[in-house]
């Protein structure tokens, strides 16, 4: 996308994901058995999941990095906005890059799956990682683990419903 394309009904929409993924991230649980460290689940992942196969890497990137970093930077989770941004920067761009399919983005139910495991890897790896550099040891970060897959998982469901959100293709 060059950025004298970009029209203000990008920037429309782009607002409008973030802030869906930020909403969406506060319907969560804090998961008592994995600790302090990363265990937060929500549904986050999932919105940003549909988001990247049905509309594209660049609105699935940026409204899962704005989206989630915001909740982070309010919320007790503000340490952890920095390395979410990137992370989900990254994990939303792999999305919608793997959904890309010559008949649509998300049509081909494979490459979905491929997008939500390799997207996946990056989101569980990736805070492993930055929790075991920058917040606490790395025996600390494997707590975040178990949350992360679960995120996963539940953002799986993505692929089963992604059909049922509205085309925007001819609005933009």
């Amino acid at each position: 996308m060059n950025i004298k394309n970009i029209k203000p009904i990008h920037l429309i929409y782009g607002s409008l994901f973030s802030a869906i993924v930020f909403v969406f991230t506060y319907i969560g649980i804090q998961l008592p058995a994995f600790g302090a460290f990363g265990g937060l689940t929500h549904l986050g992942t999932l919105v940003m999941f549909l988001i990247s196969i049905k509309y594209g890497k660049y609105y699935g990137a940026l409204s899962g990095a704005i989206g989630m970093s915001l909740f982070d930077l309010l919320s007790p989770w503000s340490a952890w906005a920095i390395g979410t941004f990137i992370i989900r920067l990254i994990a939303g761009f792999l999305f919608g890059l793997i959904a890309q399919h010559k008949d649509g983005q998300g049509s081909s139910k494979v490459k979905n799956w491929i997008a939500l495991g390799l997207g996946g890897a990056v989101i569980v790896i990736g805070y492993f990682i930055f929790e075991a550099i920058f917040l606490s040891s790395g025996f600390a970060a494997l707590r975040s683990v178990p949350g992360n897959i679960l995120q996963i998982v539940i953002a799986s469901a993505g692929i089963f419903i992604y059909k049922s959100m509205p085309e925007l293709k001819k609005y933009i």
